[in-house]
């Protein structure tokens, strides 16, 4: 693609990265439940730079929107020399940070001369949180403001600079804001785990997603007195707003050390052993997962974990359609990767089988679907999708 580091439209100089507290705009305030105590969900705190800081690495950024919202993301892999540009969306209980902390990961970028930016979803990390968002959102609110940050938006003769995302699981829904916003722009999508929003699985007849608590956004924004919060709360394992916020707060601190386990998973030892910088005790996956992601998801506090799992806000409608908002015409140039597992709750194996399916007969040669192969033996059509 050649993008390299080639300077950049004037418009893309207006966002200025990582400003110092001084020069932060006020916050917008988030309505809290009613309660006066923070743990029972009052509104959360304001995200400081001592704490981005403190909680942060090398990579970590951050730029203030118009409206005063925090994005905190990371920047790493070939940062200098670059022909390429990935977006990587973590998952729930998962951080940003995460991605550039894998070592593994970032020194095969490096090597591929891709430049990657991981952007904190709201309430994860110091990025601010927006119970009451909707997912088709996320790429205008979100990953613009921090590719304009860095001058990723078009390069110097006007033409919009190519983009690659990845998301995981909760992080995938992500993707597809992303993949729909900058349709024009997408080259390569990998949707990991990934779950599609209820009207849509209702559509296509497909089990939706479950995993969750059923309200939207008023059940963390309205006192939680009202009786509309318990008509709307009874049918759900919360009961009401002020147990959800206790006890998701009372678990928070244990939450990290679930990550522990991810080294008595079957054949764990075998993959650490196959990645040199691994076996080199260069880092250690679970490490990086416990501390780097799911501590660094909760260091401002629950809230944002609470309202992520809001899933009559975030899945009963996304705002767009993944399928017909995006014509074929610019699908089947793309080349793209489902990847997806079985008996998953909260990304049902359904969804990611259709999405194969659906992609597949758009960007490979005879609508063909290719399983568990390497990417090499995957025959793409004649648009340059694979």
């Amino acid at each position: 693609m050649g993008i390299g580091r080639k300077q950049v439209a004037p418009a893309q100089h207006s966002m200025c990265v990582c400003p110092d507290q001084a020069s932060l705009q006020p916050q917008p305030k988030i309505s809290g439940n009613g309660c006066p105590c923070r743990c029972c969900g009052a509104a959360p705190p304001d995200i400081t730079v001592a704490n981005m800081k403190k909680h942060g690495n090398e990579q970590t950024r951050w730029v203030q929107t118009a409206n005063g919202r925090i994005i905190e993301y990371y920047v790493y892999g070939a940062t200098d020399d670059w022909e390429r540009v990935l977006v990587q969306l973590n998952g729930s209980m998962g951080s940003a940070k995460f991605f550039s902390e894998m070592v593994s990961m970032t020194s095969v970028l490096k090597e591929k001369k891709v430049k990657a930016v991981s952007v904190n979803l709201p309430g994860h990390g110091f990025t601010s949180g927006e119970p009451n968002r909707r997912m088709g959102d996320f790429a205008k609110s979100c990953v613009e403001p921090v590719l304009m940050a860095e001058k990723l938006m078009v390069d110097a003769g006007g033409a919009s600079v190519p983009l690659m995302v990845e998301g995981s699981s909760f992080g995938s829904a992500h993707a597809n804001s992303v993949m729909w916003y900058f349709q024009d722009r997408i080259t390569h999508v990998h949707l990991h785990v990934p779950a599609l929003s209820q009207d849509i699985a209702k559509e296509l007849g497909l089990k939706p997603i479950s995993e969750g608590c059923k309200c939207d956004g008023d059940l963390v924004t309205t006192c939680f007195l009202a009786p509309k919060q318990w008509m709307t709360c009874l049918p759900c394992c919360c009961a009401n707003s002020p147990m959800l916020f206790c006890c998701c707060s009372c678990m928070a601190p244990l939450a990290p050390g679930g990550a522990d386990g991810l080294n008595k998973l079957p054949g764990y030892a075998e993959i650490a052993e196959a990645h040199p910088q691994m076996a080199e005790k260069q880092f250690q996956a679970s490490e990086v997962m416990k501390n780097h992601s799911i501590a660094h998801t909760l260091a401002n506090g629950a809230h944002g974990m609470i309202y992520n799992s809001l899933l009559g806000q975030l899945y009963r409608s996304w705002g767009f359609h993944p399928f017909d908002d995006i014509p074929v015409a610019k699908v089947e140039r793309m080349k793209m990767m489902v990847s997806y597992g079985i008996k998953d709750p909260s990304s049902p194996e359904s969804h990611g089988e259709y999405m194969a399916e659906y992609y597949s007969k758009i960007c490979n040669k005879g609508g063909q679907m290719f399983k568990n192969v390497a990417p090499e033996e995957v025959e793409g059509n004649e648009k340059g999708g694979k």
